[in-house]
């Protein structure tokens, strides 16, 4: 039986059978109650009937649609991005330019915001590829790349003006700094500022403080 493309998964079902308007209507309520559910536990611990139960459907319905619930996780990773036009138009700027510091703080704020809207099934991304689900991680790297494309050409022209230097990978740079907003945004504004920890507004100074200074931008 051959697998179900990427771009035919939200009109498929898992085995390559086309699905209605009604379908995709349940198939999105798995979605949804499977997220719900991992609001507040882990990926191990919600089980095919868990998620039947909250979509108020049957575990015979869910494998109609899902062979497990990784891979709703994984479909529901199939609808979000971890970027945005703003993000891509902040990272396509002139970074040698004035307002360098600005713009890195409204970078950090953008991603972060987006980062909290999706918090959960990233979380669980994450952790799952951590993990050493091999799923998750190529998930994880595929939702990195459009950063990687965009800053790692300003990682090198930073080096090239000699703002950098030049025995740093571009692209590892790249996958430090998002490395950092990751842990950044899984800590959220409820993480931070407790038990003396800096609170949330300062991490984030500092977060675009050094983003600001790996692209070699002023204020």
């Amino acid at each position: 039986m051959a697998a179900v493309k990427a771009d035919d998964r939200r009109t498929h079902n898992h085995y390559g059978q086309r699905i209605g308007s009604k379908g995709q209507r349940t198939r999105q309520l798995l979605i949804d109650a499977t997220v719900d559910l991992l609001e507040e536990h882990g990926l191990r611990e919600v089980s095919v009937a868990d998620v039947a139960r909250v979509a108020n459907t049957s575990p015979a319905t869910f494998y109609v649609y899902f062979r497990g619930v990784p891979e709703v996780v994984l479909a529901a990773l199939d609808s979000v991005q971890q970027t945005s036009p703003r993000l891509e138009e902040l990272m396509e700027r002139d970074w040698f330019g004035s307002g360098g510091e600005t713009a890195a703080r409204e970078l950090v704020d953008e991603y972060t915001a987006l980062w909290h809207r999706n918090r959960t099934i990233f979380r669980v991304r994450n952790m799952a590829a951590e993990e050493g689900d091999e799923r998750f991680f190529r998930s994880r790297s595929e939702m990195a790349h459009p950063t990687m494309d965009r800053l790692g050409p300003k990682f090198a022209e930073a080096q090239r003006v000699g703002r950098l230097p030049r025995a740093l990978d571009p692209r590892a740079c790249v996958g430090t700094l998002l490395m950092m907003l990751e842990r950044l945004s899984a800590i959220g504004p409820l993480g931070a500022g407790r038990d003396g920890t800096p609170g949330f507004e300062a991490l984030k100074d500092a977060a675009a403080h050094t983003i600001a200074g790996m692209l070699g931008a002023c204020d």
